[in-house]
């Protein structure tokens, strides 16, 4: 089977080395690391049954169990972490998230979930949200899927393009 989320992968700048399997990109400012999935598309959706999930999402947990995006290179730390089949369970149970929302993607720059809305998943606008930890009631709609939020935050090189800036922010 062929890879859907190699293109993607591609737009990635730096060199590309495989540890123990895992796919590893380096540049000067990022680090990313890629883990392959040995689990089927059944095992996926056996263990995510309490939930409804977008067919991009799964494709993706086919391929990748779990992957590290946009870690500093230098200290490994910040990023994104597109959550594995079983931290998707814990970090729903962890941080009590309500339906129609469960997390995919943890993001440590500010510290919360980028969620698939079940709701939304069969919406032309796209099914993601945004719930960040320290306010939790003012999520922020992304209406992208999660294939198209992957290539725009390759595309922003790692930046957090849908939350709103502040003033001063720049």
């Amino acid at each position: 089977m062929s890879n859907p989320f190699e293109v993607f992968i591609s737009k990635i700048k730096g060199n590309r080395t495989s540890i123990e399997g895992n796919v590893h990109i380096t540049n000067e400012e990022h680090k990313f690391v890629l883990y392959p999935s040995n689990e089927s598309i059944t095992d996926i959706k056996a263990k995510l049954k309490s939930f409804e999930l977008p067919e991009d999402y799964i494709s993706f947990l086919n391929c990748y169990s779990s992957a590290a995006l946009f870690k500093d290179a230098k200290y490994n730390a910040g990023g994104y972490d597109v959550l594995s089949a079983k931290l998707v369970i814990e970090y729903w149970k962890g941080y009590s998230i309500d339906h129609p929302y469960y997390p995919i993607v943890w993001s440590s720059h500010s510290v919360g979930c980028v969620c698939v809305d079940q709701d939304r998943i069969h919406s032309e606008r796209g099914y993601l949200t945004w719930i960040q930890t320290i306010d939790p009631d003012n999520s922020i709609d992304i209406d992208l899927t999660f294939t198209e939020w992957l290539d725009q935050l390759i595309e922003h090189e790692g930046k957090e393009f849908w939350i709103p800036f502040q003033e001063g922010e720049e």
